[in-house]
C-alpha cells in the first residue's frame, strides 16, 4: 500500500510540474494596439507586373475583313507596357486564401503589308486592351505577422477590345470584341509589413511573370 501511495504521488507531481510547464511556455497575448495577424482576414492590394506570356506567343488572332484580303511581309516583336491589377483575398485560415484579381493589360505590335507581287502596300497598327478577371487560391507556406510566403493559382476569362488602324493605302480602321482565357500561377510569393505591406511574386501567366505591389490586410 505504502509503494503504491508513494508511486500515485509521484505520477500526481509529475503531471502538476507537466501543466505548469505548458502554462509557463505559452506566455499570456500582450496587451497591445497591435492586431495579431490571425485576426486580418482581409487582403486588398494594387500591384503592377511585367513579362505576360503574350510577349513569347502568336499574335492574337482576329477578324480583320479588309486586312485579311491583303499578304504581310513581317510582323514587330509584340510589346507591352505591363498589367496593372488590383485585388482582393480571404483569409479563410492561416493556411489558405481565396480571392479575386482584375487586371488590365495592353499588347501591341506593327505589320507591313505587300501585295501578290511583293509590293510595299502599307503599314498597320494592332493594339490589344485586355480586361481580365481572375479567381485564385493562395496556399500560404509562412504565415507571421511580418513575413509570408505563399504560392498560388488561378484562372479566369479575359475580354480582349481589340483595334487595327493603317494604310492599306487607304486609311482603314477596324475595331474587334473576343473572349480569351485568363489564368495565373504564382510560384512564389513574399509579403512584409504588418495592416499594411510590400510584396513581390514571381510565376507565369497571362498577366505577368514579375509582379511588385502593396497590400492593406485588416480585420471583420
Amino acid at each position: 500500500m505504502k509503494k503504491l501511495f508513494t508511486l500515485g504521488t509521484t505520477l500526481f507531481l509529475i503531471f502538476t510540474i507537466s501543466l505548469h510547464g505548458q502554462d509557463y511556455a505559452q506566455p499570456p497575448v500582450k496587451s497591445n494596439n497591435k492586431k495579431d495577424q490571425s485576426q486580418l482576414f482581409n487582403d486588398v492590394n494594387i500591384s503592377y507586373g511585367i513579362g505576360t506570356i503574350y510577349l513569347f506567343s502568336d499574335e492574337i488572332n482576329h477578324s480583320y475583313p479588309e486586312y485579311d484580303s491583303y499578304n504581310y511581309s513581317n510582323r514587330t516583336d509584340i510589346n507591352s507596357p505591363g498589367t496593372f491589377m488590383i485585388g482582393y483575398n480571404r483569409m479563410l485560415n492561416k493556411v489558405v486564401m481565396i480571392g479575386f484579381q482584375a487586371s488590365y493589360l495592353n499588347c501591341n505590335y506593327r505589320r507591313t503589308y505587300t501585295d501578290y507581287n511583293g509590293n510595299w502596300l502599307g503599314e498597320a497598327t494592332f493594339n490589344d486592351n485586355m480586361l481580365s478577371g481572375i479567381a485564385k487560391v493562395t496556399f500560404n507556406y509562412v504565415n507571421k505577422p511580418i513575413v509570408r510566403v505563399y504560392s498560388a493559382a488561378g484562372m479566369g476569362i479575359t475580354v480582349d477590345l481589340s483595334k487595327v488602324q493603317g494604310e492599306l493605302p487607304q486609311s482603314v480602321e477596324e475595331t474587334e470584341r473576343k473572349l480569351l482565357f485568363a489564368g495565373q500561377i504564382t510560384f512564389m510569393g513574399v509579403r512584409f509589413g504588418r495592416s499594411f505591406g510590400g510584396f513581390c511574386e514571381f510565376g507565369i501567366g497571362t498577366n505577368s511573370i514579375i509582379t511588385a505591389g502593396f497590400n492593406y490586410q485588416f480585420g471583420d
